[in-house]
């Protein structure tokens, strides 16, 4: 809640062409600008005819063809047949169509076997949607399925809210980008691209700015490059040692801070800043705590820049089904498997234990206290990217 309670919405919005829209948030209520459909739409296949000359044996004359795309101006006169596909326009005349499955054809002519009321086989224009009808409410996110109505109905471009920007610094003397070589005392950086990828999930447009030394030179640099984002994460450098370096560096900016510790295990050394409207988070190094409060504290104010209804805290829980021993100080965030059943957990090796990541989907978080919380313990759950729920 201190986080949300200091995310400010000063983006507004942008306009794309709605191509681009699939997974934005619209700024703006949007109406159709064509009837759907556009013109009176064939839906069968056959021949397009004026209802009161059809009965059963009738024979008409063929005078022409309307395919899908033409324009199908050709009027239609009392006693005719024009030859039709469906989604073809219905020519001016015709009122109906008779399915190919109805005739029997010659040459220039067709044989009609039953007789059909007007307006058969045909979605008259406006049918589905008029011109000027709402289609979408601000604040409606545009998916898959209502892309397609968008579009149809004559959208060519839509307001949406601008997608929020994070800058990502990871700092270590003893990180090496992924797949370079390594020498004794050094690790693989794996931070920034987790983090990337689970802040990318939430809609923000992520800025990886890589490894930064350890000296307050090189922060200093790196940070007046991040820090005009709406958002600022540095991983590493946040707790108390020699090297520890990212709060003198952030508060250099002129930041205030509004937490510096969280009682939780992992991720006690979490400081949380505002500059202005931007929002500065110093997370820890290890990897299960850095992604563990990205989840639980960045990534819900990266989804309400970008315009979702966010939660303070989930509102649902699930059961542990196994025990759990307690922290008697510190409530825990564990790294879990969601199943149908609820929730497991394999232990793990620390903060730094990567191994406990691969197989785990969620953060359960299991408040302190003196006992252990026993099987079926209902415990709330952040879930991770792939099934990510706000």
């Amino acid at each position: 809640s201190k986080v949300l309670g200091r995310a400010r919405r000063v983006s507004l919005e942008e306009e794309i062409q709605v191509g681009d829209a699939a997974g934005r948030i619209l700024s703006r209520p949007v109406e159709a600008t064509k009837d759907l459909p556009p013109f009176d739409r064939v839906m069968m296949d056959g021949y397009a005819v004026r209802s009161k000359d059809v009965h059963a044996g009738v024979v008409l004359p063929v005078v022409g063809e309307v395919a899908a795309g033409d324009v199908g101006d050709h009027f239609l006169d009392s006693g005719q047949a024009q030859e039709i596909m469906t989604g073809a326009p219905l020519p001016p005349g015709a009122d109906a169509v008779v399915p190919i499955e109805w005739t029997e054809s010659s040459e220039g002519e067709v044989k009609i076997d039953r007789a059909l009321d007007p307006g058969r086989h045909v979605a008259p224009r406006g049918e589905d949607l008029s011109a000027g009808q709402p289609i979408a409410r601000a604040g409606d996110r545009v998916s898959e399925m209502n892309l397609s109505l968008l579009i149809a109905s004559g959208v060519s471009h839509v307001s949406v809210i601008r997608r929020p920007s994070i800058s990502i610094l990871t700092s270590g003397n003893e990180l090496v980008p992924p797949g370079a070589p390594l020498r004794r005392g050094q690790i693989w950086e794996s931070n920034g691209p987790s983090l990337s990828a689970l802040f990318a999930s939430t809609g923000a447009e992520v800025r990886n700015l890589g490894i930064v030394g350890d000296s307050r030179e090189d922060l200093d640099r790196a940070m007046a490059t991040a820090i005009d984002s709406d958002v600022v994460v540095l991983t590493g450098g946040s707790s108390v040692g020699k090297y520890d370096l990212a709060p003198e560096v952030v508060e250099a900016t002129g930041a205030e801070q509004h937490f510096a510790r969280i009682s939780v295990k992992p991720g006690k050394p979490t400081l949380f800043y505002t500059r202005g409207s931007t929002l500065i988070f110093c997370l820890p190094g290890n990897p299960v705590a850095a992604l563990m409060t990205g989840r639980v504290l960045v990534a819900p104010a990266l989804a309400f820049l970008g315009g979702d209804l966010v939660e303070e805290w989930p509102d649902s829980t699930e059961p542990l089904l196994c025990e759990i021993g307690r922290h008697p100080k510190r409530d825990l965030l564990l790294p879990v498997h969601r199943t149908k059943e609820g929730l497991t957990f394999n232990g793990w090796h620390g903060s730094g234990d990567v191994t406990c990541l691969a197989g785990a989907n969620a953060f359960a978080f299991v408040t302190q206290g003196e006992e252990a919380a026993p099987i079926g313990t209902p415990v709330p759950v952040f879930p991770l990217p792939g099934e990510l729920s706000w």
